[in-house]
């Protein structure tokens, strides 16, 4: 069986990331490294989460090559990927969340 071993600093790390990442699936992946720290299987962990077990095993590998690289922070988050360009943009997003969208137009309207 393969689980991740972590240090206290590590568990506090993904804990805190756990239970404050806004990205759902950042959260996630610091629960699943959690549990397999805890002897949770790939499996059983797979089951849990409604992923592939190859999955839970590249969540692993990510942790495995932050580590040896000693980033100093953190990153869970999906990688960039192809697909359609984003019609609105940065600015755009931060007015719509602030809740003052008079100052956001799509493009083309």
């Amino acid at each position: 069986m393969r689980y991740v071993s972590l240090t206290i600093d590590q568990v506090d790390q993904l804990t805190q990331l756990y239970k404050s990442s806004p990205d759902h699936r950042e959260r996630q992946r610091a629960h699943a490294l959690l549990l397999s720290h805890r002897n949770f299987s790939i499996p059983d962990l797979a089951d849990l989460f409604v992923v592939d077990r190859d999955t839970i095993g590249r969540w692993m590998d990510r942790w495995q090559d932050w580590v040896k690289q000693t980033q100093p922070t953190l990153n869970l988050q999906d990688q960039p990927r192809s697909g359609r360009i984003p019609n609105l943009t940065n600015d755009q997003k931060k007015a719509l969340s602030s809740g003052s969208n008079r100052e956001c137009t799509a493009p083309g309207m």
